[in-house]
């Protein structure tokens, strides 16, 4: 197998958001494992305390790049994607994988595809999200102008047909790619995965309790309405008055605080990693109910994939790739049944026995396919050049 040198283009830095943290170090990672040289070159706008700071991370060079002076602004950002792209350039690739079309990362891929004179390395742009309109950009909790929607609509069309493969984690989003003009047989569907050693049989418990009837949400909610969380949980109560529900995570605009105050909720916002997985052992089960929404159904979570791992068995709704993920470590309600959900719920609840047999078949399924050493011969087909499986077939 001949060794590579694979510089990734980090979409943001890798605390506050999931991408960079969940998807792009740890694939970076899995490909150093197989003896690839590989270095990691982040904007850090959103964590400014590591700029110009830099580390190595089992095998990886995790670079963050030094941040422009001055106010955040748009020619702030052009200044940083351009910052981006020369110190990954000074880096000498054979290969630039770029995560998200959108943002610093989306720019410096743009810099890449245009770059006249010598050997260029190969481009590889990466879509985890539905970024144009329908998707990100119809989110009110994102805040965008018209004038960003504009021009992020814009950067998904360009870096989505600007490239020599693609990698997206849905088969949704490969179907998008398409539309916007990618190559279908250069589209690889690169699902997000976790680490090996977190398929684990044995987790520690949350706060030294067992939880015989806790019920875990574990969401920012990007794809999650409280609303609809509090319908549900509303109707689980009324059938079973002992359920409790833990909330782990925090919306952009504080949406947890709207379930602080319904019976049995327990709101503990972010944790930290080794708190995170006390509370999914404290977890009888999880809920995920994403709404029906052309985000959602272009997503691949690794949340779901964490809790699969960790052999929580999962209730949800039917959308997008969630039809398909769990398998028979989830349980799947039409899309806006609430009450069918609730009743899902509380079933599952009643039922250790099927509880067991679920969380078995979660981590059997991410052992198989889930792991980044198993995913990451999906991306070294989209850096080599080999065809898609859909085109094979």
């Amino acid at each position: 197998m001949r060794r590579m040198r694979i510089a990734f283009l980090a979409p943001f830095g890798l605390r506050a958001k999931g991408t960079a943290r969940a998807r792009t170090l740890p694939l970076a990672r899995a490909l150093a494992r197989r003896g690839h040289t590989v270095a990691v070159f982040i904007p850090p706008y959103d964590s400014p305390e590591d700029a110009g700071h830099k580390w190595r991370d089992e095998g990886v060079e995790v670079v963050n790049i030094a941040l422009p002076p001055g106010p955040q602004s748009a020619p702030w950002h052009w200044l940083l994607a351009w910052q981006l792209y020369i110190t990954a350039a000074r880096w000498r690739p054979e290969v630039v994988h770029a995560f998200k079309p959108k943002g610093p990362s989306g720019l410096a891929a743009a810099l890449w595809w245009t770059r006249r004179g010598g050997a260029r390395p190969r481009l590889v742009v990466d879509s985890d999200d539905w970024e144009g309109f329908g998707g990100w950009n119809d989110n009110p909790a994102t805040g965008y102008s018209i004038g960003q929607k504009r021009f992020f609509a814009w950067q998904e069309k360009y870096g989505l047909s600007h490239a020599d493969a693609w990698t997206v984690t849905s088969h949704c989003l490969a179907e998008r790619a398409t539309s916007l003009g990618a190559l279908p047989g250069n589209i690889q569907t690169l699902h997000n995965g976790v680490e090996a050693a977190r398929v684990t049989g044995v987790l520690p418990t949350f706060d030294g309790q067992e939880g015989r009837n806790d019920v875990l949400l574990y969401t920012r909610f990007a794809g999650v309405r409280p609303d609809d969380v509090a319908t549900i949980w509303r109707a689980a109560r009324e059938l079973e008055p002992g359920a409790r529900l833990l909330v782990v995570g925090k919306g952009a605009n504080g949406e947890e605080r709207e379930l602080a105050e319904l019976p049995g909720v327990k709101v503990v916002g972010w944790l930290e990693p080794e708190q995170i997985r006390a509370a999914f052992g404290r977890a009888a089960l999880a809920i995920a109910p994403w709404a029906d929404t052309a985000a959602n159904r272009a997503r691949h979570s690794a949340k779901i994939v964490e809790l699969m791992a960790a052999g929580v068995p999962l209730v949800a709704y039917r959308v997008g790739e969630m039809t398909v993920t769990p398998g028979e470590a989830g349980a799947l309600v039409e899309p806006g049944d609430a009450a069918a959900f609730a009743r899902a719920v509380v079933d599952l609840l009643r039922d250790p026995a099927r509880r067991a047999r679920m969380s078995g078949a979660g981590r059997g399924l991410v052992r198989e396919g889930f792991t980044w050493d198993a995913l990451v011969e999906v991306a070294l087909s989209a850096y080599r050049g080999e065809p898609s499986e859909s085109a094979k077939e």
